[in-house]
Parts: structure tokens; C-alpha cells; sequence
């Protein structure tokens, strides 16, 4: 069957449980015969910091005084990265931007992802470049955000993410409430779908009344009033719009295993990462998070029964090194990461696959160390956005922090993401201003523009 003839049956089908609107995965088949594919986002983020040395392939190493750019084609890939091996000619490694402008100590919060200081238990002040880039790319979900914890809630708000000023965006950390929000609709024969029509009905009625107590109230109060209107026609527009994607969700929703009651938590990382893949497939959101680990989250499910505080501390387990029990984690993570691409790279999109319209980012919340001063932030990325990102398969490692050649931040590679996104701007977060004036570390990390 035909691209055209497949989205017209499609059409049919959602079209028929209302036209609210179109289904998002209809959205990718038109997109995809305009050839105006659309661009997804993934951030990995991990607590701890994140070793720069242990991304290292073999022959090359970060920290010096000269841009080193080299190509990986031909050499071999660090222990902790060789799940990626198949996926080396979209890896790009970037080491020696620093973040200097964030937050000192444990975890540089907000300001991990976008490039400000932003100490703990305080509303952010600007968007975080996943929360900008979901805005700019929404979809039924504008942001999905996942956290592996210890604790029993089901929504936290681990101050890593904000759409805005005063905005944080929520993660899910329970898998099977992350489940039921996202693919709910499809469970036990379609009771949830009655739920969701009934939820609608009810937030049609809760939204009429705030409509008439606004009427009544100060300007002040009644822009107040307007922002919780907003999140119950927005909830309300999603539920209607799940409904509509009944034959989309049961195609592609991870399937509910054992990983989801499983009493490890690394189990719950696993589902997360499944759930993630199977709303960039199926169209749910544009834009992920994975909040991978807090600092008290322990990795017993592969054998580290240490949380990653005492980790960071010094502190092994059993005959494990506290070096161990890091390299058992960040190898975890990674091959999670390349499970991700190997399932996008199955799905066919324009000439190549959902994996070549998409970026996985991998990065620390508190730079290179467990407490850090931001002089260097380790990073890679998998995919080139289309051939946007210019790599296949390279190193890149600026010069270090102190060298007079320094002068990129992670707020460089955050406009770099904007202009890959093609939503430019030269500026994205806060100067370090020891670095010198503003508008010398503005402006996107070119080596990296196609």
C-alpha cells in the first residue's frame, strides 16, 4: 500500500472518533511525503557528573590547548560505549564546553539544561532547551518527562526542566501511572477510553464554570484564573485527542511486562525508555526526557547496590571500586540509549528512518565530577537531525577552561540545537562573564552546522 492510500485509510479511521484533531502520526505520514519530516528530542540526563574520560575512543583524550576534530570511523569506541558501535557514523562526541554560569555542589538544576545559575527549591527563570523545543514542536504530549527514583510518587518535579519562567515541567516516575497517561486508553477493552470521554465531559463543565467566575474577579486575578483554564482545556484536548488515536497507541505501546511491578528500580529505567521510544513512534511528543537517576537512586538491578551519593563519595559495593559501580551505570545508560536508536532506526520515515530525523543527547545535571564547578561538560549525541548536525560519526573536543582559546559553554550548544531546530537565536541562558563580554560566546558552535 501506498504512502497516500495508507494516510487516507488512516484518516478515515481517527477521523471517525472526532476531528478534534488529527492524529500527530497521521501528521508524520504527511509530513513525510512534503518531505518537511519533523525533528524530535531526546535529553538523557544522569546525576553525578558525567566522566568526560570514559568517552573517550581509543588515541584520543580532551583537555588540551588546541581544537581536536577528528572522525571515529576506524577507531574503537570506550568500554562503556560499545553498545553504540552500530550506530557510530551518527555519534558525535563533544568534551570541553563548560558551564561556569550554573550552579556549583550536587546538581546544577535547571541551569543543566539551561545554562543558568539556579539553586535548589527555586522556580526556574527561563525555559530549559527541552521545555523551549517542545514548545516550538508540540504535539499531544509538548514535553514527556521520565525519572528513575526511590520514592513511591507517581509525578515529581525534579527542578532539571521548565517550558518557561516560574513553569517547571512535571516527570513521571511511576511506570505503570506513566503508562496509563500515555497509552491508558487502550488498556481493558476500552473501559479507560469511556473514562477518558467521561473526564472530558466533566472538564467541558469545570472550564465553563471558571469562564463565569472570571467575569467576576480583577484584572489580576482573572489572568490568574485564566492560566488554570488553560491547563483544563489542555488536558481536556488531550484526552479527546487519545481517544482519536486508538489504532496508533495499540500498534505501537510498549508491552506491559514484569518491568513494570519489577521491585528494581532499574527495571522502571528500562520501561521509561521503552515508553519514551514508543511516543516518539506512535507521535504522542516531539520532545523526551529522561531524568536517568537522583542521587539516592540504587542500581541493584545490575548489581550495584550503592545509591549513587556514596558512589560520588568514594563508596563501592561488595568487590565493586566506587569506578565500577560508575562504569556499570553510565554503560547501563548507554545501552538504553542505543536500544532507543536501534527502534527508531527500524521504522522507516522519508528516505531513511525516524532515527535520522532525531537527536539523543546524553549529558550530566552537574558537569564532569560529583561536585562540580562546570569547567568541563562532557556530552555526546546520537543523530544529525537529516544531516542538520554536521557528523558522521566525529569527536570533537574544544580547548580547556583557563586556555585562552576558550570560549564555547553549553549555552553555545544550546543555540546550536536552536538553529539545528531551525528556530535560531544567539543566545540562550547566562554569559560566564569570566570569560569576557556576551556577545563573544554568543552565537551557535559552528564546527557543528552542516
Amino acid at each position: 500500500m501506498d504512502r497516500i492510500t495508507r494516510r487516507t485509510a488512516l484518516k478515515g479511521i481517527t477521523l471517525g472518533a472526532g476531528a478534534v484533531a488529527l492524529s500527530p502520526f497521521l501528521k508524520h505520514l504527511e509530513a513525510a511525503e512534503t518531505q518537511q519530516l519533523p525533528k524530535r528530542f531526546v535529553f538523557v540526563v544522569k546525576s553525578s557528573g558525567l566522566q568526560g574520560e570514559y568517552l573517550n575512543p581509543e588515541g584520543l583524550k580532551h583537555g588540551g590547548d588546541t581544537l581536536v576534530d577528528e572522525p571515529l570511523a576506524g577507531r574503537k569506541l570506550s568500554d562503556s560505549m560499545k553498545s553504540l558501535e552500530p550506530f557510530k557514523d551518527k555519534l558525535t562526541i563533544i568534551q570541553g564546553l563548560s558551564g561556569r554560569m550554573t550552579q556549583a555542589g550536587h546538581s546544577a538544576f535547571y541551569g543543566a539544561l539551561g545554562g543558568y545559575k539556579a539553586p535548589a527549591h527555586t522556580p526556574p527563570l527561563f525555559a530549559t532547551i527541552d521545555g523551549h523545543l517542545s514548545e516550538k514542536f508540540p504535539s499531544v504530549f509538548n514535553h514527556i518527562g521520565f525519572k528513575m527514583g526511590e520514592g513511591s510518587q507517581g509525578i515529581t518535579f525534579p527542578s532539571i526542566s521548565a517550558k518557561a519562567k516560574g513553569q517547571q515541567l512535571p516527570f513521571q516516575q511511576n511506570p505503570m501511572g506513566a503508562f496509563e497517561n500515555l497509552f491508558g486508553s487502550i488498556l481493558v477493552g476500552g473501559d479507560l477510553k469511556k473514562k477518558y470521554t467521561r473526564t472530558g465531559n466533566v472538564l467541558d463543565a469545570m472550564s465553563a464554570d471558571i469562564k463565569k467566575l472570571q467575569k467576576h474577579l480583577p484584572a489580576e486575578e482573572q489572568a490568574k484564573l485564566g492560566q488554570y483554564l488553560n491547563g483544563f482545556e489542555a488536558l481536556r484536548d488531550r484526552r479527546v485527542k487519545l481517544v482519536s488515536m486508538q489504532k496508533v497507541l495499540k500498534e505501537n505501546a510498549p508491552e506491559l511486562d514484569d518491568k513494570y511491578t519489577s521491585r528494581f528500580k532499574t527495571h522502571h529505567l528500562e520501561a521509561h525508555f521503552d515508553m519514551a521510544s514508543a511516543a516518539l513512534i506512535s507521535g504522542l511528543t516531539n520532545v523526551v526526557t529522561v531524568h536517568a537517576d537522583g542521587l539516592d537512586s540504587v542500581y541493584s538491578g545490575i548489581g550495584v547496590g550503592n545509591n549513587v551519593h556514596a558512589i560520588g563519595h568514594g563508596a563501592g559495593y561488595a568487590t565493586l571500586s566506587s569506578q565500577d559501580c560508575r562504569d556499570a551505570i553510565r554503560g547501563f545508560h548507554i545501552e538504553l540509549i542505543a536500544g532507543m536508536a536501534a527502534k527508531l532506526s527500524k521504522v522507516p520515515e522519508g528516505d531513511g528512518t525516524m532515527l535520522d530525523n532525531t537527536i539523543i543527547v546524553y549529558t550530566s545535571d552537574n558537569a564532569a565530577k560529583h561536585h562540580s564547578f562546570g569547567f568541563d561538560w562532557p556530552m555526546f549525541v546520537l543523530g544529525n537531525l537529516g544531516g542538520k548536525l554536521k557528523s558522521k560519526g566525529r569527536y570533537l573536543a574544544y580547548p580547556r577552561y583557563g586556555n585562552k582559546g576558550h570560549h564555547h559553554t553549553i549555552c553555545n550548544w544550546f543555540t546550536t540545537l536552536c538553529h539545528l531546530a531551525d528556530i535560531p537565536q544567539d543566545l540562550f541562558g547566562q554569559p560566564d562573564m569570566a570569560l569576557g563580554k556576551a556577545e563573544m560566546q554568543s552565537g551557535p558552535l559552528s564546527e557543528l552546522l552542516a
